[in-house]
């Protein structure tokens, strides 16, 4: 795993989601008239499992990468202005390289972990407008990587304009520091209800791995969903520091395109089936000051998985 001392960030972690969550947290007001006293408070998770098939390095070799990623994320709603919450999220690559040693020189890698926590606040005015600003960091690093080294941060901005009942648009941009290296990006913001059946939404986080994504959503009925959309991402991460380029960066990037099949399961939880492909992808070897020493394009990488989501 991660190497370091990382204690006192999940102490840290650990406070933040205490003073989130408490009821006596400053701000707390009821849920409204006939409620009491509870708070508005919400509660979501998911987890996610992945399976990229086996696929072609241009340079040579083939590989293929079973992905986990778990969310938990707290929101509170402060006033009928604030909203400010909490996501906690933990990534697990296991990736499995054949027919070839190396890349650029250096080790290939088995596992990369990425923690990682963000701070959403969210601003709503007396006009149609809507604001957002949700700073973040994580850590992403091979097996045997040096925490310490492998710290990424950064802030995602937003501002949103209600048309009416069924569209919101905006604009958002991400400004990242991630692993000797800055980077600027946007992306849109989009809610549109464009009849009962249809809605053009966002689908993902933003965050350090990039923009949001774009999906078509259809709803057959109250239980059954299905959607398209896609996305364009990528992440970096500390390679092992007793590899032959000593905290070398690795990168990864790719679009990918997608279909999604999800069903209700009660008034809670839901179970989606995800497929596609990661077409455009990417492999980049930098060493420890960010000059790259070799990268590799692989082909169209066909995936599946499954994600189990809830509230509460």
């Amino acid at each position: 795993m991660i190497r370091s001392r990382l204690h006192p960030v999940l102490l840290v972690l650990s406070l933040m989601v205490a003073a989130v969550a408490s009821p006596g947290h400053a701000g707390a007001s009821s849920a409204g008239p006939g409620q009491g006293d509870r708070p508005n408070i919400g509660y979501r998770f998911s987890y996610t499992p992945i399976y990229q098939f086996e696929t072609d390095l241009d340079s040579g070799g083939r590989f293929d990468v079973q992905r986990h990623f778990l969310r938990f994320d707290i929101a509170r709603l402060i006033d009928r202005h604030w909203t400010v919450g909490l996501g906690l999220g933990v990534d697990y690559e296991r990736w499995t390289f054949s027919d070839i040693d190396g890349l650029a020189g250096v080790d290939l890698w088995n596992e990369i972990f990425r923690p990682g926590i963000s701070v959403p606040i969210f601003y709503r005015t007396d006009t149609p407008w809507r604001f957002g600003v949700i700073p973040s960091m994580d850590f992403a690093g091979a097996s045997g990587a040096d925490a310490g080294e492998s710290l990424s941060y950064g802030v995602v901005l937003s501002a949103a304009y209600t048309f009416g009942p069924d569209l919101m648009l905006g604009l958002g941009g991400g400004i990242f520091e991630r692993l000797d290296q800055s980077e600027v990006f946007p992306y849109l913001v989009v809610d549109w209800k464009i009849n009962d059946r249809l809605r053009l939404t966002n689908p993902f986080r933003a965050g350090p791995v990039g923009p949001a994504g774009l999906e078509l959503v259809y709803t057959p009925n109250d239980a059954l969903e299905m959607g398209v959309g896609g996305a364009y991402r990528s992440y970096r991460f500390r390679l092992d520091d007793s590899s032959v380029v000593a905290d070398g960066i690795g990168e990864v990037a790719f679009w990918a395109p997608f279909i999604r099949v999800g069903r209700s399961l009660g008034s809670r939880c839901r179970l989606d089936l995800n497929g596609g492909a990661l077409v455009g992808g990417s492999i980049t070897i930098e060493d420890e000051n960010a000059h790259e020493l070799g990268d590799t394009d692989y082909d169209p990488a066909p995936f599946i998985g499954l994600t189990l989501k809830g509230r509460f």
